[in-house]
């Protein structure tokens, strides 16, 4: 064992290896950046967060744009909105860079903490091998909270096992779990301290280490950073909160999913790591046999790999029992068994050399990167999502190009959201009813909407003329379409809205910003200027319009209460 700061004979220096790693992970950012996009999943969720905070101003608790409350706490939602703001809109590198990152820092510290317990090349074959997964290429490509989880879990776990051997420096634990928890909820406490019943394994073989050290300043920390967060989203948002963090997220999916009961897919977990660690997999399990069967008989890497072992067993068990089963769960234990591919590469590959092995991992890292340019350039193209994801882009642009993108759209319900995310707008959907009503009004009023069908059914036959203004197909059967009660998409002197809580009658003025409750509007010369708002919410709204020349005016409505400005 090697401190980080000695050179082993014929090591490289430690900053070209953790520039190689960075390098490998920007060459699979760019790859699945630049390759097909699927904004169809949890980019609805995850975008509208971003866009509430930005927008709305709602940083410390989000909803999207069905009015549902942000089922995680914030901290991917405030990394995505500083990029956001950075970028001055919306776009996928700023939801997908904070997993992204994240398996950047959980790949360098794999290559750190490997070459101070295995050995240089053991920590950069482990790194090597993370990055070249299809969990990692998952990982740097989609906006969730697993991959980013999985970076405090790892500082946490590694925290965990420095201070259970120096017995100091628990605060550093405390705080990683602090960042967990801001980013998952608790659980990733729990799994950074699976590690640790390592101690009663080493205690029942002779060898006993107990755990000692203050965690008080630590847990003070803790509770101070996450209970100061909760303490202010309450107060933004009050028992909604409760309900759904706590109630449904928390609790249920713990013990009840909506498909599920707890033990129901116990093997998923287990498949997981088997499939979405290919091939490096199979290496971790000899890894793993080989902790249980002939531990290391130097103490401390003893104890190192049995805590690797006790976090990534006790976390699958947690993952198997419970009732929500989904493959990305596993991210924040798969950084154990990477440490143990790492030592396992360098023992089966020993014989030909380090200069050999580096030249093979080389040709493996060409190979592996060349697999996932075809994957994210050609093969992704087929899939479903991304199809009704360039159809959505289609219909963005379309929009952008002939009236700009903050022309007042309404989106009913079962609009797609990626329509939104191109056109870097966030408007809560509003059901058919809302819409129906909106286009019977002397105003024109432009509607996206999925299903025309029914949707013409609501109208009636003595309604008005409806006109179908753009339209794309997204799958066979399936389109979506932009209708409204005015013959062309443009403009208009009298123009209607529903945005969020607030249905909008424009008279002789333009948007120019549509943040729920924060307009801004443009006057017409020569015509009467007039806003209308209406709360056809259940609550009070506190409004604010702004016009282009200055003034401001602020009002209260309460619920159905119309105003004139």
């Amino acid at each position: 064992m090697t401190s980080i700061h000695e050179r082993a004979p014929g090591e490289p220096p430690f900053r070209n290896l953790f520039l190689a790693i960075g390098l490998i992970w920007l060459c699979l950012f760019v790859i699945t950046l630049m390759g097909y996009a699927d904004l169809v999943d949890n980019e609805l969720r995850v975008g509208g967060y971003v866009l509430d905070a930005v927008q709305n101003g709602h940083w410390f608790v989000q909803r999207d744009i069905t009015g549902d409350v942000a089922s995680k706490p914030p901290m991917l939602t405030w990394i995505a909105s500083l990029v956001t703001l950075a970028c001055g809109r919306i776009n996928r590198f700023a939801i997908y860079l904070p997993s992204a990152l994240a398996t950047l820092g959980v790949a360098w510290t794999i290559l750190f903490v490997g070459k101070k317990q295995f050995g240089w090349l053991a920590g950069f074959l482990g790194a090597l091998a993370y990055m070249l997964s299809p969990m990692a290429d998952n990982q740097v490509m989609t906006a969730r909270y697993d991959g980013l989880f999985a970076l405090p879990v790892t500082l946490g776990a590694m925290a965990a096992f420095r201070s259970w051997n120096t017995g100091r420096g628990w605060t550093w634990f405390w705080l990683a779990c602090a960042m967990s928890t801001l980013v998952k909820g608790p659980l990733g406490l729990v799994l950074a301290s699976c590690g640790l019943l390592a101690a009663f394994w080493e205690w029942r073989s002779g060898s006993p280490a107990r755990l000692r050290g203050n965690h008080l300043p630590g847990v003070i920390l803790y509770f101070a950073i996450c209970g100061g967060w909760f303490a202010l989203a309450y107060w933004q948002m009050g028992q909604p909160l409760i309900d759904k963090m706590l109630s449904s997220e928390l609790v249920e999916q713990a013990v009840r999913d909506r498909k599920s009961l707890p033990f129901v897919g116990f093997y998923e977990p287990t498949l997981n790591v088997l499939t979405r660690y290919l091939p490096w997999s199979l290496l971790a399990a000899v890894g793993l046999w080989r902790v249980w069967k002939t531990p290391a008989a130097d103490t401390e890497t003893r104890r190192f790999e049995r805590f690797l072992f006790c976090w990534f067993f006790v976390g699958l068990i947690l993952f198997s029992v419970s009732a929500h089963q989904r493959g990305r769960l596993i991210f924040p234990i798969v950084p154990a068994v990477a440490l143990l591919t790492g030592r396992e590469l360098v023992r089966r590959l020993a014989a030909k050399g380090v200069e050999k092995i580096l030249k093979l991992a080389a040709v493996v890292t060409v190979c592996t990167m060349g697999l996932f340019a075809a994957y994210h350039h050609w093969l992704f193209g087929y899939d479903r999502n991304v199809k009704n994801t360039l159809t959505m882009k289609e219909i963005a642009d379309s929009v952008r190009s002939q009236v700009g993108e903050q022309f007042p759209l309404t989106y009913v319900v079962d609009s797609p959201y990626a329509v939104q995310f191109y056109l870097n707008s966030y408007r809560p959907l509003i059901s058919q009813t809302q819409a129906v009503e909106l286009l019977r009004g002397d105003a024109a009023a432009f509607v996206a909407v999925r299903d025309t069908n029914q949707f013409l059914m609501s109208l009636g036959t003595n309604g008005p003329p409806i006109h179908d203004l753009l339209w794309r197909e997204i799958l066979k059967g399936d389109d979506v379409h932009i209708v409204s009660n005015h013959p062309r998409l443009e403009w208009t002197e009298h123009m209607a809205a529903v945005i969020g809580p607030l249905k909008l009658r424009m008279d002789g003025v333009k948007l120019l910003q549509a943040h729920v409750n924060d307009f801004v509007f443009e006057r017409q010369p020569k015509v009467e200027n007039k806003v209308t708002l209406s709360n056809v919410s259940p609550t009070p709204q506190r409004v604010r319009v702004r016009f282009a020349d200055g003034a401001v005016q602020e009002r209260e409505l309460k619920p159905g209460e119309t105003c004139e400005i």
